[in-house]
């Protein structure tokens, strides 16, 4: 390796996105990003965030009141099924007692958007949506119980990077692969699985798992705490929704149109109607859209 090379990567290893990912270094990562392409890198610094963000440290975040329950901000879940917040809250407050229970009988805890409590993980995001362009955040998966699992086998809308932080935790990844999904898109069901990757995470590995690469993973004997730091890109379907949801404030695309009285009246419409989304169509500035992206609310 050069002395050019050798310079570059040390930057990069001082950067937080860089820290993480040591020995591979941010632009090795970000063409496999690009390409979406699934990596497993056995881990360098397994103790890193086990003080910060193990079951201990989010165990005292959640007592402390600091991480709210509302939109998923926590759940408590089992092969895909959500238990009802009641069921672990005592008088309007988290009862992490109550979430000790159900781990110890094989259900999962998630924690959502921890990076707020945790400044290296807040680091990292940052240095994403600065340096990616794309929105981040960070949630914990803690689960207890031989073979448990929180999720059924299914794939994400987002890449992710995967940090074993305390435990092992065995990741299942299955192909086919879904191409470039996004939220909100039709369920799929996965059809002549092949297995593509299987392996037990130690502490401190890492495995980078691309949006539409079907996944399940489960604990050992004891409980196990993972990362996952979501990639949120922007895609054309983006644009798409951003442009044409706000038209729901505008009167003219409201009205019935089984209710218009006038003759050739739908035709009238129709035209009105095509002339308004050609308009805004025209109007699309892709590189306006990008660059603004990381700054909006996820």
């Amino acid at each position: 390796m050069s002395a050019v090379a050798m310079k570059a990567r040390s930057v990069e290893a001082l950067s937080p996105l860089g820290e993480l990912l040591s020995p591979l270094a941010v632009t090795e990562f970000l063409e496999l990003l690009r390409r979406r392409e699934l990596t497993y890198r056995p881990g360098s610094n397994a103790d890193r965030f086990a003080p910060a963000a193990g079951w201990g440290a989010l165990q005292r975040i959640i007592e402390a009141g600091q991480q709210p329950v509302e939109q998923g901000g926590i759940r408590v879940t089992k092969e895909s099924h959500v238990v009802p917040p009641d069921r672990w809250m005592t008088d309007g407050k988290v009862d992490t007692a109550k979430l000790n229970t159900f781990l110890a009988n094989g259900y999962s805890v998630v924690v959502l958007r921890i990076e707020a409590h945790v400044p290296a993980l807040a680091a990292i995001c940052d240095e994403i949506k600065t340096r990616v362009g794309e929105r981040s955040f960070v949630g914990a998966i803690i689960t207890s119980g031989v073979r448990a699992g929180a999720f059924k086998t299914h794939y994400d809308p987002e890449d992710l990077i995967i940090l074993q932080v305390e435990g092992r935790k065995r990741w299942q990844v299955f192909g086919p692969v879904v191409p470039n999904p996004v939220q909100h898109m039709p369920k799929l069901t996965l059809e002549n699985p092949e297995v593509i990757f299987d392996e037990v995470l130690e502490p401190g590995d890492l495995l980078f798992v691309p949006g539409g690469y079907w996944h399940r993973c489960e604990s050992g004997f004891s409980t196990s705490v993972h990362l996952g730091i979501f990639f949120l890109p922007p895609t054309a379907w983006h644009v798409i929704d951003q442009t044409i949801r706000p038209l729901i404030t505008d009167e003219f695309f409201r009205r019935p149109l089984t209710r218009l009285n006038e003759e050739n009246a739908l035709a009238t419409v129709e035209a009105d109607l095509k002339k308004r989304l050609i308009a805004k169509i025209e109007d699309l500035d892709l590189g306006e859209f990008v660059s603004r992206w990381r700054t909006q609310a996820q």
